[in-house]
């Protein structure tokens, strides 16, 4: 009997950290997603010249409207982090249910090669169901170092 208990005990530990992996996968209904800076190649393809860029989404499992998304582009420097950009859209319509609003147009043309710690900032409201709500400054998930002095 106490090797029954003991097993299962066991087993209970075991499955547990599995279970809660699986919940802090699970995403927030309504979200605002921010990447990672990087060097943009649609930038590039389209000016023909380097930039830094930063893109977040609002997505939402539900009708959002009137939703604003603001970018900050910044970087690590020796005296604390500068703000590189900031870039505020404005969606009037309304986003149906699964959909999303974007912010791909936040970068910063670079002024040479130094290379230099980026990350993103960004923070958003939406009218969901009638009332106001907001997200406030989200990360980037890390700092990327790019070869783009701005």
């Amino acid at each position: 009997m106490r090797k029954i208990a003991f097993v299962t005990a066991l087993i209970l530990v075991a499955i547990q950290p599995i279970s809660v992996a699986h919940a802090v996968q699970k995403k927030a209904p309504c979200r605002l997603e921010v990447d990672s800076a990087h060097l943009s190649t649609d930038i590039f393809e389209k000016f023909r010249f380097q930039a830094v860029k930063v893109n977040a989404s609002s997505i939402c499992n539900v009708p959002q409207s009137n939703v604003t998304i603001t970018v900050e582009i910044w970087k690590n420097g020796l005296l604390g982090n500068h703000l590189v950009r900031q870039k505020t859209i404005t969606s009037k319509g309304v986003t149906q249910s699964g959909g999303q609003v974007n912010n791909f147009s936040t970068y910063m043309k670079c002024r040479d090669r130094t290379p230099t710690h980026y990350y993103g900032v960004s923070y958003s409201k939406a009218l969901i169901n009638g009332k106001w709500q907001y997200a406030r400054h989200i990360l980037s998930n890390k700092t990327t170092l790019l070869n783009c002095g701005t």
